[in-house]
């Protein structure tokens, strides 16, 4: 064996109105001492056209970077409530909070003749869920400790979903986060409105939809509302309407989309939230602590823009919810990662998914152990290894890698304890449609020689395994580059990706698994370069360090002048359904770059 060591009409809607020499300093006392004044919110103010300036692009590239380690404003648009990121602040979101009816969602009614059809897809026949090692004859020495690579990698058949066939798909809730900020202004809203328009021919009657616009507050533009054939023209006006102003905070969208997700009356089959800002805001922590108080299941894709977004914060929170991080920093791609994103949640299969790995190795063996994970989806218990995942697709397929190790082996390997099983998995998954659990098991076993034993058979590598394991050491080595190029070492970081990318190549087998992770090098050392890597390469470096440990989402493609390009080609972690999706946008188009 080979030693290796990697590792939702604006409606009518009663709002309180106070001044800021009202805001109560004791809640409770407040509310008894002071009559509530309430006043009807007037409908979205139409703002004239403006004329906006050429949009410069400003290319980004990737940076490898990983890092392991309630309170909104509920306001109506037009409403002017100050901020105040302190327990005064908390206090004065409560009272608003108690006027918005959070239970004013549309009652979801599916077509009683599509439930007769519905395409029902079953989880135990489509699923398959294994754990192997890169080897599984092994060879164990007295004075060698070992490491071996392996996966738990589970997959999902794939599932075509032709347009309008609701009743093969589920039922989507989506709430869109809307960064109307003052840096905002110009093609990048005119491209955010475009985009959630086009958003709209992809829903239908089983969906709902909530707009919410934020900038130093957050106001619900919607409530969660179906996206009949009606009610598209009634989103489409609203979104037309949206005006620019202020600045950012995003803890304000989060806090009000978190508590529509905790009220809302209905719940539909899958529910996202995708936030979409251009600005940098200093929240995350604040917003870390709103989501713990969400027993719900959902995901988090983050959407930044241009070059002043700050993509370390947007990929963390994502992250926070297994979502995926797209870089837009040419603005009139955003639709076609709309399309990537609602095409994975109209495709989901499962939920809830958990992944329980026990060490299970007897003596002499009990000491061979899970000795390092690559992602922040491992959490540690004792001997036990938890994975969780919030959604799972049609077509997807997800590895999560680790290392075994096998320490110095100083006994020896009899006949009769060769063959051992050195761990168990267990997968549970729920379905979406009828929340029933489906339960898969797997083992790993491994076979023992002793060091001076001839194996009389050649063996080799599982190139699965292989090219997994390369797919999380280029990720590190992306994460590696990008931390030397903060530190002005960016001929340093070139030199650690160009011997990545040799280490790749010089097993062609291999390689030829690894096309995606190899792009992904490639684009890095690219990016890695001073004036890429301040124009565009810290914050692609970013995207491929989430995207690759989390695989979801599509990685930024640059080309050697800094321009965004187009994707032609099917994405890495794209489905059918994603792929058809982001085509169907890009032919809308009346011109597509091409590489």
């Amino acid at each position: 064996m080979i030693k290796t060591n990697f590792q939702q009409h604006p409606s009518k809607i009663q709002v309180l109105v106070r001044t800021q020499s009202q805001l109560p300093i004791n809640l409770s006392q407040q509310l008894q001492q002071q009559k509530l004044e309430y006043v009807q919110q007037q409908k979205i103010a139409k703002q004239p056209v403006r004329q906006t300036l050429q949009y410069q692009m400003n290319p980004h590239i990737n940076q490898l970077q990983f890092k392991q380690s309630e309170l909104v404003q509920p306001t109506q648009l037009g409403q002017y409530i100050p901020y105040y990121p302190n327990v005064q602040s908390i206090q004065r979101s409560q009272v608003v909070q108690k006027i918005i009816n959070y239970q004013d969602d549309d009652m979801i009614q599916p077509n009683k003749d599509n439930l007769k059809q519905t395409v029902k897809y079953d989880l135990n026949v489509n699923l398959q869920f294994e754990i192997k090692p890169l080897y599984k004859k092994v060879k164990l020495f007295p004075n060698i400790a070992q490491y071996l690579p392996g996966i738990v990698s589970i997959k999902a058949q794939d599932k075509i979903i032709t347009q309008n066939s609701e009743n093969q798909r589920v039922g989507v809730d989506l709430i869109c986060l809307i960064d109307i900020s003052g840096s905002m202004d110009g093609v990048k809203i005119q491209m955010v409105k475009q985009s959630l328009i086009v958003l709209l021919q992809f829903l239908g009657d089983n969906d709902r939809l909530q707009l919410i616009a934020f900038n130093d507050y957050a106001h619900r533009l919607s409530p969660l509302k179906r996206v009949t054939k009606q009610n598209k023209i009634y989103f489409t006006q609203v979104i037309q309407q949206i005006q620019i102003d202020g600045g950012t905070c995003i803890s304000e969208a989060t806090n009000l989309a978190f508590c529509q997700l905790k009220n809302r009356k209905y719940l539909n089959n899958v529910t996202s939230i995708f936030l979409l800002s251009d600005g940098i805001d200093y929240t995350f922590p604040e917003i870390k602590e709103q989501i713990k108080t969400v027993n719900q299941v959902f995901t988090l894709h983050t959407f930044g823009f241009g070059q002043d977004h700050d993509a370390s914060m947007m990929t963390q929170i994502c992250n926070l919810k297994s979502g995926s991080f797209y870089f837009v920093q040419d603005v009139t791609l955003l639709d076609e990662f709309f399309a990537d994103a609602l095409g994975g949640l109209i495709s989901v299969v499962g939920e809830q998914l958990e992944i329980t790995i026990t060490s299970q190795a007897p003596p002499p063996y009990q000491n061979i152990q899970i000795s390092k994970t690559y992602g922040n989806m491992w959490q540690k218990k004792g001997n036990q290894y938890y994975i969780t995942q919030p959604q799972f697709s049609s077509g997807s397929r997800k590895d999560y890698v680790f290392e075994l190790a096998l320490p110095k082996f100083s006994g020896r390997v009899q006949d009769f304890s060769r063959s051992i099983g050195v761990l168990f998995a267990e997968l549970k998954i729920q379905d979406p449609t009828n929340r029933s659990i489906i339960t898969k098991r797997a083992s790993l076993d491994l076979n023992f020689f002793n060091f001076d034993e001839q194996i009389n058979e050649n063996i080799y590598p599982d190139i699965d395994v292989y090219a997994q394991y390369i797919r999380v050491k280029g990720t590190e080595v992306i994460d590696e580059a990008g931390k030397a190029c903060e530190q002005n070492k960016n001929e340093d970081a070139c030199k650690l990706i160009d011997s990545m990318l040799i280490q790749i190549q010089q097993n062609p087998n291999v390689a030829a698994q690894c096309t995606g992770i190899i792009q992904d090098l490639q684009q890095a050392k690219q990016a890695s370069t001073r004036t890429s890597y301040d124009l565009f390469g810290q914050k692609l470096m970013c995207q491929m360090v989430s995207n690759n440990y989390q695989q979801g989402g599509v990685n930024s493609m640059f080309s050697t002048q800094g321009i965004q390009l187009q994707q032609n080609q099917p994405a890495a972690y794209q489905n059918i359904q994603q792929q058809q999706m982001m085509v169907q946008v890009q032919k809308q188009k009346p011109n597509c770059r091409q590489y």
